[in-house]
C-alpha cells in the first residue's frame, strides 16, 4: 500500500484512527462502509479465538473480529466500553466488522510523514503497512487488503452462518 502510493504520486491520504488500547491505528477512509455501535455476535463453533462471530447487519450476515483479539493485545483496556464500535470494512466485495475501544477522527495524514513498519515483525505483519506520523503521534497504519486477505476464517464462518439462516427459516416454515 505504501510503495502504491509513492509511486502514484499521491501526497496525502484520508484515514480514520481508531483505538485499540493504548495504540492509535489507522485505515483509509474508503474501506471504511460505516460505523455502527457494537452488536451480540452469534458465535460460531470452532472459530478462531478473535472472531466473535457474526452478525446480521440490515440482511447482510457480516463476520465480526476483536481486533484486540487478532493483534494479540491485553483484553483490559484503560478506554470505557461506551467508545467501543464496531467499524464495517469494505475491500473487494468483501465486508468484515472489526471492534475497536473507540473510533477518534478523520485526518489527512501526508505520504511524506509514512514510513515502512520495521523489518523485523514476526506473523500477521503484512497487514501493517507502516506508521505515519501525525501531531506528535505515532499511528499505525492498516493494510486493508492485507488484513481482508488473511481473514479466511471469516469467509467459512459466513459460510456456516448462512446454513444456519436456512435451517432457522426452514424451522420457521414448519
Amino acid at each position: 500500500m505504501l510503495e502504491d502510493l509513492i509511486k502514484s504520486g499521491q501526497k496525502e491520504i484520508q484515514v480514520i484512527i481508531f483505538k485499540l488500547g493504548s495504540e492509535e491505528y489507522a485505515v483509509p477512509i474508503n474501506v471504511v462502509q460505516e460505523i455502527i455501535m457494537p452488536q451480540k455476535a452469534t458465535r460460531i463453533p470452532k472459530s478462531p479465538k478473535y472472531v466473535e462471530g457474526v452478525i446480521n447487519l440490515r440482511g447482510n450476515i457480516v463476520p465480526v473480529i476483536d481486533g484486540k483479539k487478532k493483534f494479540l493485545l491485553k483484553e483490559k483496556s484503560e478506554n470505557s466500553t461506551i467508545d467501543k464500535r464496531i467499524m464495517v470494512l469494505e475491500v473487494e466485495n468483501e465486508t468484515t466488522g472489526l471492534i475497536v475501544d473507540s473510533v477518534n477522527e478523520v485526518i489527512n495524514l501526508n505520504v511524506s510523514e509514512i514510513e515502512p513498519p520495521p523489518i523485523d515483525l514476526e506473523e500477521n505483519t503484512e497487514i501493517f503497512c507502516g506508521i505515519g506520523k501525525y501531531n506528535n503521534r505515532l499511528l499505525i497504519l492498516i493494510n486493508s487488503e492485507k488484513f481482508m486477505a488473511i481473514n479466511e476464517e471469516a469467509k467459512k464462518i459466513e459460510a456456516f452462518s448462512k446454513v444456519t439462516e436456512v435451517i432457522k427459516k426452514a424451522r420457521i416454515a414448519v
